[in-house]
């Protein structure tokens, strides 16, 4: 009877540990794929895009699906950068841009602030809009 306790007593840890390897999985699978979060790169001679992100959140959650449909047309003239608003770089960045979350937040190649989007305008919106911010 000892025997099968502590074979169970293993097979519970097992699972224990496969699941908890499962969520951490899950975990980086929802972390933004290949954004930078170096806010230094504003200014710098490139246009940029800053998205203040909630992974928690459906709108974030979609809005990356945006940026990344959309990024391979705009990769060579436009830095894409993501802040998430749960981390003190993310909020202070929201609080000095007067933004909430799931905002796109448009700099020149001078730093200068071009705008705000909510990107619920839709991916047509957003590409119409990074297309006026780079023109000349």
């Amino acid at each position: 009877m000892r025997y099968s306790q502590q074979g169970s007593s293993r097979a519970t840890n097992l699972v224990l540990i496969l699941f908890v390897c499962f969520i951490l999985a899950a975990a980086v699978m929802l972390l933004p794929k290949g954004f930078s979060d170096d806010l230094s790169k504003i200014g710098q001679g490139s246009a940029v895009v800053v998205l203040t992100h909630d992974k928690n959140t459906v709108g974030g959650i979609e809005t990356m699906d945006l940026l990344n449909r959309i990024r391979p047309d705009f990769e060579q003239s436009v830095e894409f950068l993501v802040v998430d608003v749960n981390t003190p770089k993310g909020r202070a960045f929201s609080r000095q841009q007067k933004v909430g979350t799931t905002v796109l937040v448009l700099f020149g190649p001078d730093g200068t602030r071009r705008g705000a989007l909510d990107p619920s305008i839709g991916e047509q919106g957003v590409r119409s809009s990074l297309n006026t911010m780079l023109a000349p």
